[in-house]
């Protein structure tokens, strides 16, 4: 019986050491096939050249949009005061130029008033007129009697109009080269698509942001999307409310019959770039071009190529940015080796 295991563990071990010697042919030099096999699936990463030739660059940009109540103006009391009339309430309809609070401030000092101030009014009451024709809004805590601070607001009068609103992502604020003229608005699960008018584009934040306090900061803030908000003016006869939900398709701009390649074939997508022209002897030469509109998928060059030229695409990574690993060859040797020590 012992013979038979000292058999079957020798076996066992012939076929072991077998196995790494296997193993250690393939990796210093065994295995021929398989070399060249990895070596072809490495090489064959390039392009492919093409012809450069005319098309249509129609640029168009779908984003998400809120509908919201126009933000209206403000009507403020520029000396403060006392509310002594309320000639109108939160909610009601105003003409432009109409009264719609009276507050009673103190009085200028008048030239014919004596030493003791006899004479002249201590206090004067005076108006605040509506800024445009609206609905008012923001009024309904204001009461008679209510002391307020010189500029503070009253109340916002604000038309009956409503605003779609979409944020642009940062990056495609390249595409946007002028402002737009041609605006879709199409609500969800309600009426057809209609024109919409281009009113604003700025930050997406309405105005500068505030600073928060140091202990604020986290790593949460960090990184933070940037882009711009555009908005529109939302048809008076498109039926909407506040906050409903939709998409907005914005044409920034349309060219025809021009020199258009793909995006994968230049390296950058607006204003310049740099392409791979392939020679008729095969040679490559790099040439910076310039740029013009884009849909994500071709762009237009307006200088730099001609029809028939011939270019390579996708166009291979700049070698300045051809970073395989975030760390070195050399680090790693470093941090292997140093292990234990």
């Amino acid at each position: 019986m012992k013979k038979w295991i000292i058999i079957g563990a020798a076996v066992t071990l012939v076929l072991g050491l077998l196995g790494s010697g296997y193993l250690l042919l393939s990796s210093f030099g065994g295995g021929a096939d398989e070399d060249e096999f990895l070596g072809e699936a490495a090489v064959d990463v390039g392009g492919a050249p093409i012809e450069v030739e005319l098309g249509t660059v129609s640029s168009l940009l779908v984003l998400d949009a809120t509908v919201r109540p126009e933000p209206g103006r403000a009507l403020k009391a520029p000396k403060g005061g006392t509310v002594t009339h309320l000639w109108l309430n939160n909610g009601d309809t105003v003409e432009n130029g109409a009264p719609i609070v009276n507050v009673k401030v103190p009085a200028e000092t008048t030239a014919g008033a004596d030493e003791e101030g006899e004479g002249a009014a201590a206090f004067t009451e005076v108006s605040l007129y509506a800024p445009t024709a609206g609905t008012i809004r923001g009024m309904g805590d204001v009461q008679v009697g209510d002391v307020l601070e010189p500029g503070a607001t009253v109340a916002t009068v604000a038309p009956e109009q409503f605003r779609a609103v979409a944020t642009v992502p940062a990056n495609d604020l390249y595409r946007l080269y002028e402002d737009p003229d041609d605006i879709m608005l199409k609500i969800d699960k309600g009426p057809p698509a209609s024109e919409c008018s281009f009113l604003s584009l700025g930050s997406a934040e309405g105005g500068a942001a505030e600073e928060p306090a140091e202990d604020e900061f986290s790593d949460e803030s960090e990184g933070a999307g940037g882009g711009a908000e555009l908005s529109c003016r939302v048809p008076s006869d498109l039926q909407v409310f506040d906050g409903v939900q939709g998409q907005m398709s914005v044409s920034t701009g349309e060219a025809e019959d021009v020199v258009a390649i793909p995006v994968t074939a230049v390296r950058g997508t607006s204003e310049e770039g740099e392409v791979l022209v392939v020679a008729e002897d095969g040679s490559e030469e790099p040439r910076e071009v310039t740029l013009g509109l884009s849909d994500g998928q071709f762009v237009e060059v307006t200088d730099g190529l001609e029809v028939g030229d011939t270019i390579m695409d996708p166009v291979p990574l700049d070698p300045r940015f051809d970073v395989p690993g975030a760390e070195s060859e050399e680090d790693f040797d470093e941090e292997f080796y140093g292990m234990g020590g």
